[in-house]
């Protein structure tokens, strides 16, 4: 058998539509459960010790409940005779959890319904909010989309906000007697809504009044009684709302706890990449650092270097000074004695080897000898020879 589209194992810790309406049936109860499906809330009245008889159309699914049941009648709620089918037969409880609204005439039913109970019996039932955050942003969206099961369920015939699901039970002559919710935040429905993507304007108000969370409404119904009539599910209500409320703050503790690690996760991932950059960068500047120094040492050699050089240029620069001088010498005699071209030859020979051991001795000495006349040119390689 392939599983109801409805079905869901029910974990009696959490708070929603069946497991409430377990809750609010007292253990031992005669229950009629109306929409019975698989038959996951009838098995959770079994556990409380309560005898439960389930109306269920579905042939297949309605086989497959028929553990957890006492009796099972197979067929439209809207189109069995009830008193034919029940004969004298009445009940604590009758359960109509996420029933009403697939219903064409959801009114007649619940009156008929209501015909069933003992006296001081108690109908229970569980009716989705349009009027829920979710819906209110998708036609903001403009957009008004079915879904398979939930708010919007393709298979639904009624919809109903606070005001007309108090006067579905009016006019069906019945008065509710405790009003309980199933609260959803936007994002925990089967609407696809992105809070992100909604400004925070819009999201405040689709979101400002009471009504904008609730789910769904769990109301506890009597045949028409007086005000004054103390409720017998009172007390169980109280506690139900309380835990209701407690269980509300826990899952938005819980969110807010999830959010905050998540943001510490991000800033921690956050510090561990900015941790690395700057140890990146002390690797670098050290470097850099290094490559200076290294870069500093050889500019001081470089430049000790130049100061040698420019020592030994002007010693050289002295020495040619000294060649040229000792040449002039040796050339203002008109008739050179022997001991007059030993010096010219000496000088000349020195100017010549100065010449080759530093390149700008040789281009001073090639200089001076241009600036000289022909005849003391002329003179000076006699004078040499």
């Amino acid at each position: 058998m392939s599983p109801s589209r409805y079905a869901r194992e029910l974990d009696l810790s959490e708070l929603n539509a069946h497991t409430m309406g377990i809750k609010l049936t007292p253990p031992g109860s005669r229950v009629l459960d109306v929409g019975s499906a698989d038959g996951s809330v009838a098995g959770g009245l079994q556990a409380r010790g309560c005898r439960v008889t389930g109306i269920e159309i579905d042939e297949e699914f309605a086989a497959g409940a028929n553990d957890v049941v006492d009796r099972m009648i197979v067929g439209d709620v809207e189109r069995l005779d009830l008193a034919d089918v029940f004969g004298g037969e009445r009940f604590d409880v009758v359960l109509c959890l996420d029933v009403l609204e697939h219903l064409v005439e959801p009114v007649g039913t619940l009156r008929r319904l209501a015909g069933l109970l003992e006296p001081g019996g108690s109908l229970v039932a569980s009716i989705p909010n349009v009027t829920h955050a979710a819906v209110r942003l998708q036609l903001i969206s403009g957009r008004f989309t079915y879904t398979d099961t939930g708010l919007l369920d393709r298979t639904h015939l009624h919809f109903f906000d606070r005001d007309t699901a108090e006067a579905l039970f009016a006019d069906a002559e019945l008065t509710v007697i405790e009003r309980l919710a199933v609260y959803r935040e936007v994002h925990e429905t089967e609407i696809q809504i992105e809070p992100e993507t909604v400004s925070a304007e819009v999201l405040a108000a689709a979101t400002a009044d009471p009504d904008a969370r609730v789910f769904q409404w769990v109301l506890v119904a009597k045949p028409k009684v007086e005000s004054a009539e103390a409720p017998l599910t009172g007390l169980v209500t109280d506690l139900m709302r309380r835990n209701q409320e407690l269980d509300l703050a826990g899952r938005q503790a819980a969110e807010h706890i999830a959010w905050l690690e998540g943001h510490l996760s991000q800033k921690s991932r956050r510090e561990q990449e900015l941790e690395l950059q700057g140890s990146l960068l002390a690797e670098r500047v050290a470097g850099l650092e290094t490559l200076h120094a290294e870069r500093a040492a050889e500019l001081v050699e470089r430049h000790e270097q130049l100061q040698a050089v420019r020592a030994d240029l002007q010693v050289k620069d002295d020495y040619v000074a000294v060649l040229v001088r000792d040449l002039e010498f040796a050339l203002s005699a008109r008739q050179p004695s022997t001991r007059t071209k030993k010096v010219a030859r000496r000088a000349v020979t020195r100017a010549a080897a100065a010449a080759q051991r530093h390149p700008r001795t040789r281009r001073v000495a090639r200089r001076a000898v241009r600036l000289l006349p022909p005849s003391l040119a002329d003179r000076i390689r006699r004078a040499a020879s």
